[in-house]
């Protein structure tokens, strides 16, 4: 997933990514949640990657702040190792 131009792999990077945007935005939590119809605490949790929402609400909150998500193949990175079993 992209958001601002910032590749994310990991929840983590996600809710960093959203919160990024929110802030850019000038919007609290709260604010956010409004638009959303998400609660605050939910905000706060998804940004510090502590928890794993559904796809949905990730496609909610991108949508209300007015972003866009795009999958793409993903490149060669020599610091990713792929472990299959």
């Amino acid at each position: 997933m992209i958001l601002d131009q910032q590749l994310i792999r990991s929840l983590r990077q996600a809710g960093i990514a959203l919160r990024n945007r929110r802030k850019a935005l000038g919007l609290t939590q709260g604010e956010l949640g409004r638009r959303a119809g998400v609660k605050q605490p939910t905000i706060s949790d998804i940004e510090n990657g502590v928890v794993a929402a559904s796809l949905e609400t990730y496609l909610i909150l991108v949508t209300a702040l007015d972003s866009e998500l795009h999958l793409l193949p993903r490149t060669a990175d020599p610091g990713l190792t792929e472990q299959r079993s």
